[in-house]
């Protein structure tokens, strides 16, 4: 019998919008070890439902138009493994100048 293992991982919510929903700023969750930012949105969707219309299309796919910073940096690539003690911050492009 082989045993799971988990990682803890920070994930800060920026837009005001985000944090209405989630009744926080910041939270962290635990997720298996090896999973990847889609696995985490996934998770974020299920818990926090009514995240689930920005962070999922209708067509069941994860939505593009959200931007995700995972230590600091852009991440595209949902696919991406997550490591312990990473931080996933959650916002919204914005245009302006």
């Amino acid at each position: 019998m082989s045993s799971v293992s988990y990682i803890r991982v920070k994930v800060k919510y920026i837009p005001q919008i985000f944090q209405s929903v989630t009744k926080t700023e910041e939270e962290e969750l635990v997720i298996e070890e090896d999973s990847t930012l889609a696995n985490l949105l996934m998770k974020i969707s299920c818990i926090h439902k009514g995240l689930s219309n920005w962070l999922i299309t209708d067509n069941g796919k994860l939505n593009e138009n959200i931007l995700v910073i995972v230590n600091k940096r852009v991440e595209w690539d949902f696919s991406k493994r997550l490591k312990d003690g990473d931080e996933v911050i959650l916002t919204i492009p914005f245009d302006g100048g």
